[in-house]
């Protein structure tokens, strides 16, 4: 018996009972729930409803998970009783500069410290957290707070509440520890599926990432799409990396990334690559012409406002005195091979064929003819929007001279 479910106004619970009122959920963790693969925000409603059915009289159940994520630090769910569902928070990595995690249980836990409890009713209990007033305004009696240990020494936290008016009785927290270790081992599976799946997405897209989580992972793998393909590439980046120190031209660099990828992902495109300072993406359609028309529709919509959002930019850069930069795309529609190419040990999931030669090749005509957008007669043809011809360009390693055009 834990030190944790021990005081002095009561004794300890037998372990026997314990743990036999234990083995049902136990069970019911490593042979049931092991074999769903479903959200987390699913597996903790789930146990918590299975420990209030066991008895435990539970008010809310919350869990904080560290992640492996560019974005967030962590995640917190919440279960609460009345509602019988539990919702699901992101926190970004400055969370951990801020007074309410500081302030909080999880914070202790989550640098190594021992499992926390407070008697919120009982008058003598620590105020050594805030949120434990709004815990007692909520009525709640009891909160206890156990780290989970799971592999590579991370650590998570899991916090129980109850409104019971005599707290929880120590059988309780015999039977909510005995259950943990269950479980956390079904919790780090969860964990490790989903950091996976957010890790390609983050590197690959979440479609592309999908496809290599679902198995296409071999050299060849892929199929042929038809797809409308984006190129945008900065303009004037390489004069001002000139006379700009290292770490501010990667913060300049980013914040252009984020002004010419949020256009393509708002509008239904998925960033394949970051190649020096362009952006490849597709905006995949069926060949039907409806389906082409709103794919290329999109993907022009995405150039105009990449283009909108580095000249915005710009009025920033200018207050630093440093060279401005601009930003040209290219657009095309047609079959791409989108799979897996590269050495046998090492492999890059993109698109390639003629269509994505010729849009690398077109994009350089922006800065020639003194355009943002440029766009091939396939697309023109596709898209519903008005163009002017910006005649006919011949490209190198493509035969055919091809007629460019710009949207009115």
């Amino acid at each position: 018996m834990s030190a944790l479910a021990r005081t002095p106004s009561r004794p300890s619970a037998d372990p026997g009972e314990a743990a036999r009122r234990a083995a049902p959920i136990v069970d019911w963790l490593i042979h049931s729930e092991r074999l769903k693969p479903g959200r987390m925000v699913l597996l903790l409603g789930r146990y918590a409803k299975c420990l209030a059915k066991a008895g435990l009289p539970l008010a809310r159940v919350s869990l904080h998970i560290r992640q492996l994520h560019p974005q967030l630090a962590a995640r917190s769910l919440v279960w609460d009783a009345e509602t019988g569902t539990a919702t699901e928070l992101g926190h970004e990595h400055s969370v951990r500069d801020e007074s309410g995690y500081l302030a909080s249980p999880v914070r202790i836990i989550f640098e190594g410290g021992p499992p926390i409890r407070r008697r919120i009713a009982d008058p003598d209990c620590p105020a050594d957290f805030p949120i434990l007033k709004d815990f007692k305004d909520a009525g709640l009696t009891d909160y206890v707070m156990l780290p989970i240990e799971v592999s590579g020494g991370d650590v998570h936290a899991i916090s129980f509440a109850t409104r019971a008016p005599a707290g929880f009785p120590d059988l309780d927290i015999a039977i909510l520890e005995a259950t943990l270790p269950a479980f956390a081992a079904i919790l780090e599976l969860q964990q490790l599926r989903r950091t996976a799946r957010d890790l390609l997405s983050t590197y690959v897209g979440p479609n592309t990432g999908d496809l290599i989580f679902s198995g296409a992972i071999r050299r060849g793998d892929g199929e042929i799409i038809h797809a409308v393909v984006w190129y945008c590439d900065l303009r004037g980046f390489t004069a001002l990396s000139e006379c700009v120190p290292l770490p501010d031209v990667i913060t300049i660099l980013n914040k252009c990334f984020d002004r010419m990828a949020q256009p393509v992902v708002a509008n239904g495109g998925e960033i394949l690559k970051f190649i020096g300072d362009a952006i490849l993406a597709i905006f995949p359609c069926d060949s039907g012409a409806d389906a082409v028309c709103t794919a290329a529709d999109a993907a022009i919509r995405a150039a105009e406002a990449a283009v909108a959002g580095i000249s915005a930019l710009n009025q920033e850069l200018g207050d630093t005195g440093g060279p401005l930069v601009h930003c040209g795309a290219a657009i095309h529609v047609g079959e791409v091979m989108y799979g897996n190419v590269g050495a046998a040990d090492r492999l890059d999931f993109t698109v390639i064929g003629p269509a994505v030669n010729l849009v690398t090749r077109m994009e350089p005509l922006c800065a020639q003819l003194d355009q943002t957008v440029v766009v091939s007669s396939n697309l023109a043809k596709a898209s519903q929007r008005e163009f002017r011809s910006l005649g006919h360009h011949a490209f190198k390693g493509i035969a055919k001279e091809e007629e460019v055009f710009t949207p009115v």
